[in-house]
This record gives C-alpha cells, structure tokens and sequence, in this order.
C-alpha cells in the first residue's frame, strides 16, 4: 500500500467531509478506519540516532559505492521513494555529480534539503606533514562539495587514517591525520558541515586524534557485519565507549550472508531474506547501517525492518557466527 502519515489521513477525511456533506457520520468513520489501516500497514519509519552534538541522523542510508553517476541518480530516486532519506557518498566513489543531481530532483519535486542527510567522505592524507595534510584536506573538501553542488553536508568523514594495512597509528600518521582533523574542524564550525568523523579509524588511530581534537568525531564507519562477532577487535565497544557513533558498511559481507545456510534458514521462520535477517541484527545493536541496492524490491525490504523482531535465541546464534570474519578496518589492526 501507499505509505501515508497521519496529517495525510485527516486532510483526505476533511476533504471527504468537505464534499460528501450527506454521508453519515458512521461512513465517514469507516474511511477513518480504512486509511489509518492503511497507515499501519506501510513500513515504520526508518529511526533516528542522536549524534554527540545532538544533530539527529537516520539509522539506516543508501550507499552509492561502485556506482556511476546515472545508477547513482537512479538509485537515490528509488531509494527515497522507498522511505529511505539519508545518502553515503565518498570523493573516491567518483559519483558525486550523479548524487548532486539526485538532490536536486528530490528537492524539485518537493522535498527540501534539510529533510536529506548527505554523507561525504574525503582522502585520507597522500602524503606526510601535519601542514600539506591540512591543506590537502581542505582542497579535497573544496571540490567534494562543487561536484556535489551543495552548500553543507549534514556529516563528512576522513575515509581512513594515513595508514595502511596492518598494525597501528605511529607518530607520523597521528601529525598526518591531526592536519586532516583541522580542516573538518574548521569547516564544522563554519557550517558547511553538520558532523564531523571518520571511518575505518582503530583505538591507536584514535588515541592520536583525541590527544589534538577540540571537537570528538561524531561517527566511527567501519566494517561490520554477521559473521565477526559481536566486538571485531574490540572497536565496537572502543568507539561507543567515547560516545561515537559506530555506523556499518559491507553489513551483507560483500553478499557472502545472502547465501549463508544460518541466515536463509532463520530467515524462513520470519517470512523474512537473509538480508532482512542480517540487516535487522545489526539495526538492533543500535549501530547505524549503510545497505546498498538500485532495486525497487531489494530497497523495499531494506526499509523493513523495524516492524518486526527477532527472538533472543535466533539474535544469539547470529551473534555466534564467526564463518564471516573481517577486519574493520582496511586501514590498521590496533
């Protein structure tokens, strides 16, 4: 059915009422009746988490990575159109211009930008020095947000430390990212960003950062998914100890959980796929997820999650499940 909220039920009643001023009361209650149920049938609206400076930011986005810039536009439309309203980008994916043009349309058929949440992410530094990171920084910014052609992002994050692969944050990486952080800084406090965080960053990682940070990343994107555990490495709990927000990518295991027997078969108890199934143990540890599709379809279940449960004892096998590991972080391990 059509998804409706409540002030779109009174005002068809009062336009009933207005030209069907013969009917009695009872058939004007029956349609009542008729379009609340209606209402309750279309999928729960997607909740919202509270960021640590307050700014509310919905649970659940489409991701746009690998996608050109057409399949982009187009999956953003099909996605909002599903009751989805939060969009994850990055300079790297390349699609920030189809992403741009999306927003754009929304906006032209109805929708104002403030009921949009845009996610950016930009380089982590390409080369060494707190003061060339820093200006690196603010030049990715810059043309991230001309390709986009807005004037803010509701969150930007630095898409990884200035490390890779294996093992921990050293001194050099911590003055990289310390120039990175005094760019996203400086553009929180003028606006042109709602939040500020960071993504594939480890304890080390961010025990640099804290010690130079005025202002606390407000996410921490990571992978993270059925399969790892409930504590990869302990950084779910190490990020929601500083009152970060943990936010999932690749929650699907780059789609290896579609075919996991556990996930079908649980699945199958709750009318439900595997990647309802997936989705809904990671929304219920109160993390927020990047799911990914450019079917109507697939979109469709990604939105429902939040009408129905699964039991204590199907969350714990999940939970159990280590036929998936990955690190969560391409970036470092410690």
């Amino acid at each position: 059915p059509e998804k409706l909220d409540f002030a779109s039920v009174y005002l068809q009643i009062e336009t009933y009422k207005l030209h069907h001023t013969t009917h009695t009361h009872k058939s004007i209650t029956m349609l009542a009746c008729i379009l609340l149920a209606t209402t309750s049938l279309a999928s729960a609206a997607i909740p919202e988490l509270t960021l640590n400076n307050g700014l509310k930011f919905p649970q659940l986005a489409l991701g746009v990575w690998q996608y050109d810039n057409a399949t982009t536009e187009d999956a953003i439309k099909l996605a909002f159109k599903a009751g989805m309203t939060s969009i994850d980008t990055a300079e790297s994916y390349g699609n920030q211009v189809g992403v741009g043009q999306a927003i754009k349309t929304l906006i032209a058929g109805g929708m104002t930008r403030e009921q949009i949440t845009l996610t950016t992410k930009t380089f982590p530094c390409k080369t060494t020095g707190n003061q060339a990171c820093y200006e690196q920084t603010v030049s990715d910014i810059q043309s991230d947000m001309a390709d986009l052609a807005v004037d803010y992002v509701d969150l930007i994050l630095l898409h990884g430390p200035s490390h890779r692969g294996a093992g921990e944050c050293d001194q050099g990486v911590c003055d990289a990212d310390a120039g990175q952080w005094r760019a996203y800084e400086e553009m929180y406090k003028s606006g042109k960003a709602k939040a500020i965080g960071v993504s594939n960053y480890c304890q080390s990682c961010f025990e640099c950062l804290l010690n130079k940070a005025n202002i606390t990343p407000a996410v921490n994107q990571i992978a993270f998914h059925v399969g790892m555990g409930d504590d990869p490495e302990s950084l779910i709990s190490y990020t929601q100890s500083k009152n970060i927000l943990v936010q999932a990518y690749s929650p699907l295991g780059d789609g290896q959980l579609i075919v996991d027997p556990q996930l079908v078969a649980i699945g199958k108890t709750y009318n439900k796929s595997s990647a309802q199934i997936a989705l809904k143990w990671l929304v219920d540890k109160g993390v927020a997820v990047i799911t990914k599709a450019d079917n109507a379809e697939y979109l469709a279940e990604d939105v429902d999650l939040f009408t129905w449960n699964i039991s204590s004892t199907d969350t714990a096998a999940l939970s159990a499940n280590k036929a998936h590991p990955q690190t969560p972080s391409w970036a470092c391990t410690a």
